[in-house]
């Protein structure tokens, strides 16, 4: 027997890391998930288009906004200018180990390129208010406004284009990306080549970036954000040392992505550090033996190193959440060791390691099977999270089982072995005497108690007694980082609600079209409720179709040219005016057919920039963009919005808070249906090793746990959601073992069992009661759960 269970330790652990290291050479980078949408199931409405949500998700989760703060603009700038060069010199070269793209100067040459692009295709990128008065026969206004524009005291445009676009095509185009905001999406104004604003007294001016992929890290030394903070410590010491301040606004989901990680990575590693010291200065003082401390500690590393590098094997990375789940492990695992160690010290009827063994055997066997089933039953849910927690824990629990029952017994006996571990200590030794166990008799009456109390509870809260998800209440922002997005919303006033169109079709010209169709009917909803806005990529390139309607209308044009040649006074450079309409001809006759694609190289660096995303382009075949609705989040809008995506194929309407949380319910339901189909299967193995009647106990135990926990988290204000429910799952499987314990040491060891059964709570309270404290909602759901689901099945484990 122990040969064999010795090997399979052995194989088992030998398997996993051969295994992993093997991976190493094929594949050997890994993903470690921090940002909250990566903990969030996939929006089952939109499985035609995950891929491209999910590539638009990744694109826009990278981008950053930082706003420089000073009393003046001059100090805004100058402080902006000194943190854009860390990253990027005068001519824009970037530090790409941080930066895909950092976005500081708007200068002259911007604005220089965007009009030569314009001039270029200014026959086919007219804005709809000029191919409009074209098309009625209104060109005369054109070549009234061009001439007003020319003789005026003030010109757009520097008129060098003029004698090829006598009618200003190309700044009239200018004009109407820059009035309607498409360009910048801001409240922001160019000023001395910066974009800059006054709020409040104080002047903001802006920086924008791209985190790149290697940035995107939030530990290592290539972390953007990590660097940002850095850098904008130093230069805020600087500027106090000169006697002025600057203050910095950052927004973006990078910098919240490592507010969350950061602060769960912190949590973790001090309550759990807390914890296993407080653990091992625990088992000093009950064994009066340093080896248990070890052996256990030793047993826990075993197991956590398990977890994670099976996760890393099956799914190539791990997230941040993973490891909170993961240290249930701290307490499963000492349970086992607990159960092994007090036999091993005080039952006096096993004189060797493997009879301690066979004494706990079949009890600790019982529960590690009931806890892989519901560990195992978690791997089966729609959530990639949720199976990196099933990986986690049931291969990290199968290391603690195998430790115990494979490594332990060949642990030498203790010399000085009592009856009572606890001789010497008064209060321990009172918990294990016949004395307390007549003292608290009226633990008895415990299991009504709470059966009454959770009756009421949910009697007077039934309304709230439902499955709810919000997925914004899974994170709660640090103060100053929810300034930072108020000031930053107030400053930029962007007016994206987090809602957007994610459309579909077949081909680039098609989608260009349906761009085109949805961008006319936000603007009919705009002027329905008389505010509002939108970005969509037809607003800058329009569908081949609309390019050649736009040269089309722009041939009426060609009958007024050598008039408004004669008007500009071309007439008077030795050239007749006919000559130069003749030319103008011919430019037009030029362009025909000369079409603008969103994917072209030649793009202006600002257009480019204002696409990138909007134009999410071709995935698997299919074409994809984005549309953005702005200023647009009230309910009339999204209704009227779910139902223009309804009646229309290839558009799909996102609302990410609503649609997540709705699908998020359904998780919560389905995993309450996991949840009953291990209850039966553990009943039903239960049924081969106890009588009708023990069962029977056995299965009242995750029942009334699950009645009080639920009734805790109404009172607690919260809602019986994702993570409770899932905490609650970990619970079934962890409060099973204690009625089992329970079971299996009744008789005459029974005052032995009840305080292993005791000590064991001691140590899984130490690793989740502290969670329930964590300022990350998640983890606090998880703790308070699982703390209040395990205190109630030690309660009633020997009644």
């Amino acid at each position: 027997m122990k040969n064999k269970f010795f090997f399979s330790w052995i194989a088992f652990h030998a398997a996993i890391f051969l295994s992993f290291l093997i991976s190493l050479a094929v594949s050997p980078k890994f993903n470690f998930g921090t940002s909250l949408f990566d903990i969030l199931p996939p929006d089952s409405g939109l499985h035609e288009v995950q891929a491209a949500d999910t590539k638009l998700t990744a694109r826009t989760g990278r981008a950053v906004t930082i706003l420089v703060k000073a009393d003046s603009f001059e100090l805004a700038k100058g402080a902006a200018e000194k943190f854009y060069l860390t990253y990027a010199d005068i001519d824009g070269k970037l530090n790409v180990d941080f930066f895909d793209s950092l976005s500081f100067y708007v200068d002259s040459d911007s604005v220089a390129e965007i009009t030569a692009w314009l001039h270029e295709n200014r026959f086919s990128l007219l804005d709809d208010e000029t191919r409009g008065l074209l098309e009625n026969g209104d060109g005369f206004q054109i070549s009234e406004d061009a001439l007003a524009s020319v003789y005026g005291t003030f010109n757009f445009s520097d008129l060098s284009y003029l004698e090829e676009d006598p009618f200003l095509l190309s700044e009239r185009s200018l004009k109407k990306l820059l009035d309607g905001g498409a360009v910048a999406s801001t409240n922001m104004a160019l000023r001395d080549d910066v974009l800059a604003s006054e709020n409040d007294g104080a002047f903001y001016v802006l920086v924008r970036g791209t985190v790149s992929e290697k940035g995107s890290s939030l530990t290592g030394k290539k972390s953007a954000v990590k660097s940002i903070y850095e850098t904008v410590k130093i230069l805020q010491k600087k500027y106090r040392d000169d006697g002025t301040e600057v203050d910095f606004v950052f927004s973006g989901v990078p910098f919240h992505s490592y507010e969350n990680a950061t602060s769960a990575q912190r949590q973790i590693s001090v309550i759990s550090t807390v914890a296993l010291i407080l653990i091992f200065a625990m088992f000093l003082l009950i064994f009066r033996s340093i080896v248990p401390a070890i052996a256990s500690a030793l047993a826990v590393v075993f197991s956590c190193a398990v977890g994670f590098v099976s996760v890393l094997l099956f799914f190539r990375g791990i997230h941040v959440l993973t490891f909170v789940f993961g240290t249930t492990l701290i307490g499963t695992c000492l349970d086992y060791s607990i159960h092994f160690f007090v036999n091993w010290k005080a039952n006096l009827s096993c004189d060797s390691g493997e009879a301690v063994r066979k004494h706990i055997f079949r009890g600790v066997t019982l529960g590690f099977a009931s806890t892989e089933i519901c560990f195992a039953a978690l791997f089966f849910a729609p959530f990639p999270l949720l199976k990196q927690v099933s990986v986690f824990l049931f291969t990290g629990l199968a290391a603690s089982w195998l430790s115990v029952v494979a490594l332990y017994p060949l642990l030498k006996m203790p010399k000085n072995r009592r009856g009572r571990i606890f001789e010497g200590n008064c209060i321990a030794s009172f918990a294990l005497t016949q004395k307390f166990h007549a003292a608290v008799r009226v633990r008895r009456l415990i299991p009504a108690l709470l059966v009454i109390f959770s009756l009421v509870v949910i009697f007077f809260n039934r309304k709230d007694f439902r499955v709810h998800n919000n997925i914004q209440e899974l994170y709660s922002m640090s103060s100053e980082m929810l300034q930072n997005e108020i000031t930053s919303a107030k400053v930029l006033n962007t007016g994206s609600s987090g809602w957007y169109f994610i459309l579909k079709a077949n081909s680039e010209e098609e989608l260009l079209q349906k761009n085109e169709e949805l961008a006319d009917y936000i603007e009919e909803i705009v002027s329905k409720i008389g505010f509002g806005n939108f970005l969509s990529v037809s607003q800058f390139i329009p569908s081949e179709k609309k390019q050649a309607q736009n040269y089309t209308a722009a041939k009426n044009l060609l009958p007024l040219a050598d008039e408004q040649y004669e008007a500009l006074g071309f007439s008077d450079s030795g050239f007749a005016s006919g000559h130069f309409a003749q030319t103008y001809e011919e430019n037009y006759r030029l362009k025909e057919n000369n079409f603008v694609h969103p994917a072209d190289s030649n793009l202006p660096a600002t257009i480019r920039d204002a696409i990138s995303n909007l134009w999410i382009g071709e995935i698997d075949g299919a074409f994809y963009s984005c549309v953005l609705p702005l200023h647009l989040g009230d309910p009339k809008s999204e209704i009227f919005f779910r139902e223009y995506a309804a009646d229309h194929d290839g558009i799909f309407f996102v609302n990410k808070v609503k649609d997540i949380s709705s699908q998020l319910d359904v998780l919560s339901k389905t995993m309450l249906r996991m949840l009953v189909i291990a209850f039966v299967l553990v009943i039903v193995i239960l049924l081969f090793c106890y009588k009708p009647a023990q069962v029977l106990k056995i299965a009242a135990v995750p029942v009334l746990v699950l009645l009080v926990t639920t009734s805790v988290l109404v009172l607690a204000k919260i809602h019986i959601s994702f993570f409770p429910i899932t905490a609650l799952v970990l619970v079934f499987g962890l409060g099973l073992d204690y009625i089992i314990y329970a079971v299996e040491g009744s008789g005459e060891k029974s005052n032995l069992t009840s305080f292993a059964i005791l000590l064991s709570f001691v140590t899984t309270a130490l690793s989740f009661g502290a969670l329930a404290f964590s300022n990350f909602p998640p983890v606090c759901m998880l703790g308070l759960t699982v703390f209040v689901g395990l205190t109630t099945a030690v309660l009633i484990a020997r009644n």
